[in-house]
């Protein structure tokens, strides 16, 4: 009976020191001075009045092109419209923290109205190997982020780079016609005002 007592008393000690290490735990901002983006300073300069884009090298071409077919009794030709790629539609930015930090969540505030097929992945390797060493943050994984209301992505994990990517957005009032009836639509890449890191501080 008295081993079962203490036993109890141990297990309620045991929790509470949980309890109260929880509480000891507040999830603050990050500040900014710790984060650095060297492709799009303005993500992490801590001043919601700059804007600043993604870099994107391509276009988009859509065409009609002619295959042929064939059928039992003929042969035929058969126009498709198509949509090519010439060079990368995906874009990205790497952010890096001056040392390997637990990051509870992080807040995306948009300046583009349309944010397409938006991803974060992350990694403590320095230097990172961009094949294997990035892990995908599953929280709104490739989800597309519309308006401007800030967008809070769950972390949950030590991160030393944060990798965001986004879909490059047809510019399609600067579109081309070319003498084959083709259409070329520039892309271009998505605006971002900030980007802010929260994470559990110890009191």
């Amino acid at each position: 009976m008295r081993i079962l007592i203490s036993l109890t008393v141990l297990l309620i000690g045991v929790s509470g020191c949980a309890v109260l290490n929880q509480l000891n735990q507040s999830v603050e901002e990050i500040a900014p001075a710790r984060l650095t983006c060297a492709s799009n300073p303005e993500f992490v300069d801590g001043n919601l009045e700059t804007v600043s884009s993604f870099a994107v090298n391509g276009f988009v071409r859509k065409a009609y092109q002619v295959f042929d077919g064939e059928t039992r009794r003929q042969t035929y030709a058969q126009r498709r419209y198509i949509t090519q790629v010439e060079g990368n539609r995906r874009t990205e930015a790497i952010i890096k923290l001056d040392a390997p930090t637990y990051v509870s969540y992080v807040e995306v505030y948009p300046a583009s109205r349309h944010i397409p097929n938006f991803a974060m992945m992350t990694t403590t390797d320095d230097p990172p190997r961009f094949d294997v060493a990035f892990e995908r943050v599953a929280d709104k994984q490739h989800k597309d982020i519309e308006g401007l209301t800030p967008v809070r992505f769950r972390i949950g994990r030590e991160v030393l780079y944060l990798r965001m990517s986004a879909d490059g957005i047809e510019d399609k009032q600067n579109s081309t016609r070319n003498i084959n009836s083709s259409v070329e639509i520039p892309l271009i890449g998505a605006e971002i005002r900030e980007v802010r890191f929260f994470g559990k501080q110890f009191l």
